[in-house]
């Protein structure tokens, strides 16, 4: 399901990852089979996600530093996302899990007490931060880099329906190896305001930095193709009529939810043309989704 579909109800974003793994003929009950690996620049965890399961083919105990990831969606419809995490002390998966139904069931659900849903999602913002996953259509493969600043415990969960599940527990240990991200050809900064920054040419193929500058909010980025000459306030307006597929074509790349103050590197292969950046993370003082409130910029991936 894209972000087109599930627009407002993604906050569960901030939860960690999950992905899907095409070719490898993964069972419901078979492990990948790759070998484990950290070295001295950084660590790689391949991550599946299926119809029921979540798999992860890595070390879980690992430095703090640059963890390099690669989702491979092996769903057999819709689309899969994995998101980092870390819960302050005290709180627990499952708490998390239901502070957001809350949250979302007051902010979106018909009937629903909004002062109530507001209140738990500042809640789940004030104990959980995001450091970013990946998103995959059916049947590919997408790659990135995260990075995870020091030792504690983070959670890698299946983030590809309406609340995260399938968490799984990575142990940090202290930093080795590289404290930031690589070199990437383009950045996108999310801002305060809830507008984007950054370049406005982007590689079709290649790597971004996505980097959340906002001092306020949480953002995650949606890189949606659309029809040539479309513009920001065309988007605006197609996302709050609600009336068919407006100028939105079919190939996009989500990157999940980025806390203030962090980054991830994804890599992008997508076709070159026009694209619409967008985040529907809702806003922790209204609860309107950031980009039916002009989060949206128009780019050229070239």
């Amino acid at each position: 399901m894209s972000h087109l579909a599930r627009t407002s109800v993604r906050l569960g974003l901030v939860a960690v990852a999950a992905t899907g793994l095409v070719a490898s003929g993964f069972g419901a009950s078979a492990a990948p089979a790759r070998p484990d690996t950290t070295t001295s620049s950084g660590t790689v965890l391949h991550v599946a996600i299926t119809d029921k399961h979540l798999y992860v083919d890595g070390p879980t105990t690992f430095p703090a530093g640059q963890v390099k990831v690669s989702l491979e969606n092996a769903k057999s419809k819709g689309d899969a996302i994995f998101s980092l995490l870390a819960l302050a002390p005290g709180h627990t998966f499952k708490g998390f899990q239901d502070d957001l139904k809350v949250a979302f069931e007051n902010l979106f659900a018909p009937n629903g007490n909004k002062k109530k849903g507001l209140k738990y999602l500042n809640k789940v913002l004030s104990y959980a931060t995001g450091y970013g996953g990946v998103g995959a259509h059916q049947g590919k493969t997408r790659n990135g880099t995260l990075l995870l600043p020091s030792a504690g415990t983070y959670i890698l969960a299946d983030d590809s329906g309406q609340l995260p599940k399938r968490p799984q527990f990575l142990h940090v240990t202290s930093p080795v190896g590289p404290q930031t991200l690589p070199t990437s050809e383009a950045t996108v900064t999310a801002q305060t305001n809830r507008r984007f920054g950054g370049d406005t040419v982007l590689p079709a193929n290649g790597t971004i930095t996505f980097q959340n500058d906002s001092t306020e909010s949480p953002h995650f980025l949606v890189l949606q193709q659309v029809k040539p000459g479309t513009t920001r306030k065309q988007v605006i307006q197609a996302l709050q009529s609600n009336s068919g597929p407006g100028p939105f074509l079919n190939d996009e790349q989500d990157v999940d939810l980025v806390s203030g103050g962090h980054a991830m590197n994804v890599h992008v292969h997508l076709p070159k043309g026009t694209y619409a950046e967008m985040c529907f993370f809702p806003d922790p003082k209204t609860g309107m989704p950031h980009a039916f409130m002009g989060m949206v910029r128009i780019v050229k991936l070239k």
